[in-house]
């Protein structure tokens, strides 16, 4: 064997060795937490509102729980319960959640326990789901808001937020 084929085998095996340059290899997509399970607890729905042809406003509680599925792609579904003392309701949900905890789903929401106004269905909520410190458990904490129209007597437009925040 030549020199030359000697100096071009080893340049060819040190090349393959080195790789091609370029960006460093990743290490593949971030984990998933799992955000799986049951999120419930005392009040954990606060709902504000806002009648806009007046400013009256004003707020109230609702027991319930909210119940997510996940994928390994972190896709989400589940549902939803609202219970006492708001009108029981339950509702699917879906969305997705994020390598950082943070997710987004659609569902529908609370009806207030007096007056006529609606749930508002397809109500989009973000948040996130986080260990308590010093804690087995998860808090789930979302927010999402909603335009409503109320029927009767010097009702009309509202502005709705609905706040959730239940444990596992």
């Amino acid at each position: 064997m030549t020199t030359r084929v000697r100096v071009l085998g080893v340049t060819l095996a040190l090349l393959t060795l080195c790789g091609c340059g370029g960006d460093p290899p990743t290490s593949g997509t971030p984990a998933l937490p799992n955000v799986a399970g049951t999120y419930a607890g005392y009040e954990v729905w606060l709902v504000q509102f806002f009648r806009n042809h007046d400013g009256f406003d004003g707020s109230f509680h609702c027991n319930g729980s909210i119940t997510l599925v996940q994928s390994p792609t972190g896709a989400l579904s589940g549902f939803v319960v609202v219970d006492q003392p708001c009108p029981p309701a339950s509702f699917e949900l879906s969305g997705s959640v994020r390598a950082d905890g943070s997710l987004t789903f659609t569902t529908g929401s609370p009806r207030p326990y007096e007056g006529q106004c609606p749930s508002a269905p397809g109500v989009t909520y973000a948040g996130v789901v986080g260990r308590l410190s010093g804690s087995e458990m998860s808090e789930l904490s979302a927010r999402g808001s909603a335009n409503v129209f109320c029927p009767g007597p010097g009702e009309g437009d509202h502005r709705f937020d609905y706040i959730f925040r239940g444990y596992r």
